[in-house]
């Protein structure tokens, strides 16, 4: 098959399609985003279209295509935004070692116990306690978190951060108890 008959076969079969595969695409992402979907969908089609044996099947192919574009777009999205966020971890906690304040563990870790703090930890989920103990506790850096626990290093810190935040809740929580219970009691309750 020649190249303009090649062409005219591929946008007979593919074009009646357009509208509904910008529609499909409008639930995955905005308006600009779709059409760009659907553009990569074309040219990914284009690129392939010897591979469709079944013109009257052209719509599911066309399908499976935006969505393969669709999932691979948003998970590009998904690792640039956790890439700005793990640059934002970094540079908090860059901020609050070049800092004489004590950091919001150590702050912790003076109004807690020993036992208390252990307690702490057993009180929140298992990986982000492993995180916080071998980093804040043991001294391990990030990357040596990573290959203990055999995670990516951005999970280590997620995780280091959620769980401060987690045993700053706990301790929180834990505060407020006997003012409640003495208002409790002081309410006849």
């Amino acid at each position: 098959m020649n190249a303009e008959a090649r062409r005219a076969c591929f946008q007979s079969t593919t074009l009646p399609y357009l509208d509904r595969l910008v529609a499909l695409a409008s639930r995955w992402s905005d308006g600009d985003q779709a059409e760009d979907y659907v553009q990569e969908t074309y040219a990914r089609a284009w690129t392939a279209f010897h591979q469709l044996r079944d013109t009257g099947a052209a719509f599911p192919w066309l399908c499976k295509i935006l969505r393969t574009v669709a999932n691979e777009r948003r998970r590009t999205v998904a690792r640039r935004r956790d890439l700005l966020f793990i640059t934002e971890l970094e540079a908090a906690h860059e901020e609050i070692i070049a800092s004489d304040a004590p950091s919001p563990l150590e702050n912790l870790l003076a109004r807690l116990e020993a036992g208390t703090l252990r307690e702490a930890l057993r009180s929140i989920p298992e990986d982000l306690a492993e995180a916080v103990e071998l980093h804040d506790l043991h001294g391990l850096k990030y990357r040596e978190i990573a290959q203990v626990t055999s995670v990516p290093i951005g999970t280590v810190m997620s995780r280091i951060s959620r769980g401060r935040q987690l045993l700053a809740g706990l301790l929180r929580l834990r505060d407020e108890e006997p003012a409640r219970r003495v208002a409790m009691q002081g309410n006849g309750e």
